[in-house]
């Protein structure tokens, strides 16, 4: 390898390190915030759609709107995944609330097995044993992580795990969703794909918060600057870095290096919630992320392979 080469290999790892560290904060904005999950979710999404035509797409300029406007078939696979990345956050957001930042974020990232399952019966991919192994190791995990106080903990905490679960299927949902529009996507512009799923997920989370009885507008300015900040960090920055990294690095580094959204997540429940960890559930902690990792980096390529944002991937419930 040439020193170009070396350089260019540097530059992103470092970028995918960067991308992977940003978007651990998504849940931290989420507990902060003092508005409702689903608004919150809107907030992220409708604010993500505002930055991206400011700072990337420009359409209206130069004649390139034609080019923002993806053919039928492509627009109706943007807003299927659209709708699973709504509902993923619906029900992230309110695991974040009910579990905490690190548990809820470490479960989301199950949808890692939800894809490989998808390729494995559906696609007619290869499992292998970096799969089986890894999905065995993260359920002790799991079970190491619930099982010792799950007879004490509230229907609060169960529903909250069930609702995280229930994310990462979803969000495994939006991936395949969104995979198939980037692929058919001919001159469209990946940003524009990412613009159109954030302006959708938006319109569905905000026909959503009225029924669960929530407040749609922000009721401070520290909240619109969180929630700025929440779509500006998490939702554009990191995954846009994510994406432009993630084709130029192994599986392997690929899959090391988004183990640092969990990692953090649980780091920043730690140093700003007071999160309390014992040793089994530091076992559980490192057993499901050595999991986690297996599933990603089986192959020559992450499973999600194209997968470039969240919008335009992982999200990244997310």
């Amino acid at each position: 390898m040439n020193a170009s080469s070396q350089a260019a290999s540097r530059g992103a790892l470092l970028q995918m390190l960067l991308g992977a560290s940003v978007i651990s904060s998504s849940a931290v904005f989420v507990k902060l915030v003092q508005i409702g999950p689903a608004a919150s979710a809107f907030w992220r999404m409708a604010l993500a759609a505002v930055i991206l035509l400011v700072l990337l797409g420009q359409p209206w300029r130069r004649g390139r709107l034609r080019h923002w406007r993806p053919e039928g078939r492509v627009l109706g696979l943007v807003m299927l995944g659209a709708a699973f990345l709504a509902l993923d956050l619906w029900l992230w957001h309110r695991s974040i609330l009910y579990v905490g930042v690190g548990l809820s974020t470490l479960l989301a990232n199950f949808q890692v097995f939800v894809l490989a399952g998808v390729g494995a019966i559906w696609l007619g991919e290869r499992a292998g044993w970096k799969l089986w192994l890894g999905l065995s190791m993260a359920l002790v995990g799991l079970a190491l992580l619930l099982a010792p106080g799950w007879e004490h903990m509230d229907a609060r905490f169960r529903i909250g795990v069930a609702f995280a679960l229930a994310a990462a299927l979803l969000y495994g949902g939006f991936l395949l969703a969104f995979r198939a529009a980037q692929s058919r996507r001919g001159q469209t512009p990946n940003e524009a794909l990412q613009w159109w799923l954030c302006l959708g997920s938006a319109a569905m989370l905000g026909a959503i918060v009225p029924f669960g009885g929530e407040t749609l507008l922000p009721a401070s300015a520290r909240d619109w600057m969180i929630l700025t900040a929440y779509a500006a960090i998490a939702q554009v920055l990191g995954w846009l870095v994510i994406g432009r990294a993630m084709p130029k690095l192994p599986a392997g580094v690929v899959g090391l290096c988004l183990l640092l959204q969990p990692l953090l997540a649980y780091v920043w429940d730690v140093l700003f919630f007071h999160k309390r960890l014992g040793g089994i559930e530091l076992i559980g902690i490192a057993l499901s992320l050595a999991g986690i990792f297996l599933g990603l980096a089986r192959g020559d390529q992450p499973l999600f392979g194209p997968r470039k944002q969240a919008g335009e991937a992982e999200d990244p419930s997310a």
